[in-house]
């Protein structure tokens, strides 16, 4: 009885230590929890309560989230990450991921309001990354602030890789505009919905999103990404607790 006991607590905490992301000190806004999309599905997060986010050229956020798993996207395809919208001007600008099967992976950047254009006006800005590993969690950081736009990323837990990419979108602000809406991954061209360039195919794991109203620091981009990150130690102990659970139940 003590060893099951015992198996069960080395199990969850190595579950604790590594469950969700967040930053000491900072509340987000809006969170969204892992979910699993196929490069088809897509939903969407509601933005208004309990603050209001302005895409205005006063307005500063950040939104930070770590995805897994992604799946090669075809020919020139592109998979997406997300699109935000408001009421007037359905989708301003998304985030989406073009990954060959070499392990070129190019972040993108834009949509159909894209600098006040539209999608054949406005083409998406891209970033090449190469050698890129799916087998490590990739988390992003879509900043806005005061209307531009920067991207940075960060590989698994090695803090060394963490990149912005200040110059990857601008001109995404729009007077007394308010975001409405997240959407995630493959939409419809229909109504507010959103269509990337080209197709859209690519799968990927959402592990965690959260939207804050600041600007974060890289201090902080790292604490973030670092509490979405299962440590290895902390990975180690809780395949420890389920591996002596097993023997448990088989010696029973």
């Amino acid at each position: 009885m003590k060893t099951k006991y015992l198996a069960l607590l080395i199990a969850a905490m190595g579950s604790s230590l590594s469950f969700g992301a967040s930053i000491d000190g900072l509340d987000a806004a809006y969170s969204k929890d892992s979910t699993v999309y196929d490069g088809t599905s897509g939903d969407a997060l509601t933005v208004s309560s309990p603050t209001t986010i302005g895409v205005n050229n006063t307005a500063h956020w950040t939104m930070a989230f770590t995805i897994s798993g992604l799946g090669s996207t075809s020919e020139s395809n592109v998979g997406l990450l997300f699109t935000y919208n408001t009421g007037s001007y359905k989708n301003l600008e998304g985030l989406g991921f073009q990954l060959s099967e070499s392990g070129d992976l190019t972040l993108c950047a834009g949509g159909f309001a894209y600098n006040g254009g539209n999608n054949s006006t406005s083409p998406w800005k891209t970033q090449t990354f190469s050698n890129y590993s799916a087998s490590k969690p990739l988390t992003l950081f879509y900043t806005f602030n005061a209307g531009n736009v920067s991207i940075s990323a960060m590989l698994g837990n090695d803090t060394s890789t963490l990149t912005t990419l200040t110059t990857l979108s601008s001109g995404a602000s729009f007077s007394n505009q308010n975001m409405t809406q997240i959407n995630f991954s493959a939409k419809d061209a229909s109504g507010n919905t959103w269509s990337a360039p080209n197709g859209i195919t690519g799968e990927y794991t959402l592990n965690n999103f959260d939207l804050y109203t600041a600007v974060l620091t890289e201090d902080q981009m790292r604490e973030y990404a670092l509490s979405a990150v299962p440590e290895p130690a902390a990975a180690s102990l809780g395949l420890l607790g389920l591996g002596i659970f097993l023997m448990r139940r088989r010696r029973a």
